[in-house]
């Protein structure tokens, strides 16, 4: 398997993602910022942030897979203003690896959450 990124000069994602070889498409359900409690909601958006990628992660490794078998993911909030908390968190988890983004503002989100997340890795064959 091989994969090609286009770094995107506008952010901290890749324009593009192009993978080559036999393997796995998942897609992974949108992942909220609150905890599992439903607690949370009152939390910054870069905790909120944080908590929503530790839920990525876990569906992602239920599946034999991690961070960088991520090509896509779309990030739901109610607000741009503290963009940067979560831009940042962003891209210490992914450590260079940038998946091609969506970013949406919506009204609201279940739980009150201010940010969900949802992905689609691609796992290939050999692991």
């Amino acid at each position: 398997m091989s994969v090609s990124r286009v770094a995107s000069a506008h952010g901290s994602y890749s324009e593009t993602v192009k993978i080559d070889g036999p393997g796995a498409w998942l897609h992974v359900a949108g992942q909220l910022g609150t905890s599992p409690d439903g607690g949370g909601a009152e939390d910054s958006l870069g905790m909120q942030a944080a908590r929503a990628f530790d839920g990525l992660e876990a569906a992602l490794r239920a599946q034999g897979g991690d961070l960088t078998h991520v090509v896509s993911m779309t990030t739901y909030v109610t607000s741009f203003d503290d963009w940067a908390e979560l831009a940042a968190v962003r891209t210490e988890r992914f450590r260079g690896d940038l998946p091609a983004s969506t970013a949406v503002q919506v009204a609201g989100l279940i739980g009150g959450a201010a940010v969900e997340i949802d992905a689609v890795a691609f796992i290939p064959a050999d692991g």
